[in-house]
C-alpha cells in the first residue's frame, strides 16, 4: 500500500472499528430482547436504524467529497456514534432505546463508506482491486471481538457489550482523525453527483439487485441471533456463530484480487448473492442451535464476495471525484435494504415464525440474484474491473 503511515493507520482504524461492530452487531438484538422488547419492535428499531443510514450515508460520502482536503468527516460520524452508543448503555426503555439507536446509527452511516472511500482513495486507481486485502483485517477484528464478547455477555448479561463497543468507538475517533486525504483538489456538488453515479450504465440496475439481496439477508441477520438462543442455545453459541461466519470472510477478502482475476468480480457477487439464499434455506429447516452455527460459513462467503465485490464494482464505475459519494449511495441502498428486511422480517417472524421468514428469505435471495447477474453479467453492461499485481 503507498504510503506506510497513511496505509497503517487505515489498517489501524478497520482493526479498531471492526472490532466495535464486533462487539455490537451480533448481539444488540438480544440486548433490545432482554430489555423487554418484542420482535416487531426490534424489526421496526431496526428499520429506523437503516432509514437513518439511507437518508445519511450519502450526505457522509457527499460532504467528503465535497470537502476533499478535510479529514474531519471520518472522526465526527464516529464521535456521533459514541455519543448514541453512549444512550444506548444507560436506556432500558424503548423510547430511550430509541434516541440512542437513531443517534448511533446517525454516526455508523458515515463511518463505513467514508472509510472504505478513504480506502480506495489512499490505494488509487490502479491498486483499487486490494481493497478486499485490507478489509480483511476488520473481518479478523470482528471475530476475535465477537467470540470474546460472547462469552462476557454469557458471565454479565447483554448489556456488558457496552463495556467494549463504547471504548473502541472512541478509539475509531482518534484514529480516523489522523488519516491524511489524497483525494482530488477539487470539491464536488452532492446532487449532481449522485444523479451523474446512477447515470452511470448498469449502476442503477445493479443497486436495485443488491437492495433485493440484502433486504432478504438483512432479514435473517436480524433473527438469526434470536432463534439461536430460542432453540437453546447460549450467548456463547451466538458469537461462535458470527466468528466462524466472519472467520470465512478473511481469507476469501484477503485473497479476493486473484480470486477476481481468475474468476471474475462480477461473477464472485453473484456467487455470494447465492450463498445467502442458501443459508436462509437451510436455517429455516434447521431445529438444532449447532447446527444453525454449522451453516454460518454460508454467511461469510456470501459478505466476503458481495461486499467486497460490491464495493469494488461500485469503485470502477464512480466518475472522478465521485468515490465517496459513491460508496454513500452503495450504502444507502444497504440502509434502504435493511428498512425493508426489517420492517417485513418482523412482521412475518411474528405472523408466522422465524424459520417461515427464513423460507421467504431464500425466495427474495434468488430473486435479488437474478437481478444483480442481469445487471452484471450481461455484455452490454459488463466492465472489467483493473488489474494489478
Amino acid at each position: 500500500m503507498p504510503g506506510m503511515a497513511a496505509g497503517g493507520r487505515i489498517l489501524l482504524a478497520y482493526l479498531i472499528y471492526f472490532a466495535a461492530i464486533g462487539a455490537a452487531f451480533p448481539y444488540l438484538p438480544v440486548f433490545y430482547h432482554d430489555i423487554g422488547l418484542g420482535l416487531e419492535q426490534i424489526g421496526v428499531l431496526t428499520a429506523l436504524q437503516a432509514a437513518v443510514q439511507l437518508l445519511l450515508a450519502p450526505v457522509w460520502g457527499g460532504l467528503a467529497d465535497r470537502f476533499p482536503r478535510t479529514r474531519l468527516t471520518l472522526p465526527l460520524a464516529a464521535a456521533v456514534a459514541t455519543v448514541g452508543a453512549t444512550i444506548l448503555f444507560r436506556a432500558d426503555d424503548f423510547p430511550t432505546v430509541l434516541v440512542g439507536s437513531l443517534i448511533l446509527y446517525a454516526g455508523i452511516s458515515g463511518i463505513a463508506p467514508t472509510l472504505d472511500a478513504r480506502t480506495l482513495e489512499t490505494l488509487g486507481t490502479e491498486r483499487r482491486s486490494r481493497y478486499g486485502e485490507v478489509r480483511a483485517f476488520g473481518s479478523l477484528a470482528f471475530v476475535l471481538a465477537t467470540l470474546t464478547v460472547g462469552f462476557v455477555l454469557d458471565a454479565e448479561g447483554a448489556r456488558a457489550l457496552f463495556w467494549i463497543y463504547i471504548p473502541f468507538l472512541i478509539g475509531t475517533v482518534v484514529v480516523t482523525a489522523t488519516i491524511p486525504r489524497r483525494g482530488v483538489t477539487h470539491s464536488v456538488n452532492l446532487m449532481r453527483g449522485t444523479r451523474q453515479f446512477l447515470a452511470t450504465p448498469g449502476v442503477a440496475l445493479f443497486l436495485i439487485g443488491f437492495t433485493v439481496v440484502w433486504a432478504s439477508l438483512a432479514a435473517v441477520n436480524a433473527f438469526y441471533s434470536i432463534q439461536i438462543v430460542a432453540l437453546g442455545g447460549s450467548t456463547g453459541l451466538v458469537g461462535i456463530a458470527w466468528a466462524i461466519g466472519a472467520s470465512i470472510e478473511v481469507p476469501i477478502m484477503y485473497a479476493f484480487p486473484r480470486i477476481g482475476r481468475r474468476l471474475g468480480t462480477e461473477r464472485l457477487v453473484v456467487i455470494g448473492s447465492l450463498a445467502f439464499a442458501l443459508r436462509a434455506l437451510l436455517a429455516s429447516l434447521i431445529v438444532d442451535p449447532v447446527a444453525l452455527v454449522l451453516v454460518a460459513p454460508l454467511e461469510g462467503i456470501g459478505f466476503a464476495c458481495v461486499f467486497v465485490g460490491g464495493v469494488t464494482v461500485v469503485a470502477a464505475r464512480a466518475p472522478a471525484g465521485l468515490q465517496g459519494t459513491a460508496q454513500g449511495m452503495f450504502a444507502a441502498a444497504s440502509g434502504l435494504a435493511t428498512i425493508i428486511g426489517s420492517v417485513l422480517g418482523g412482521a412475518i417472524a411474528e405472523a408466522l415464525d422465524i424459520p417461515g421468514l427464513f423460507r421467504l428469505c431464500a425466495v427474495g435471495g434468488l430473486i435479488g440474484t437474478a437481478i444483480v447477474a442481469f445487471a452484471l453479467l450481461r455484455p452490454r453492461s459488463r466492465t472489467e474491473l483493473p488489474v494489478t499485481a
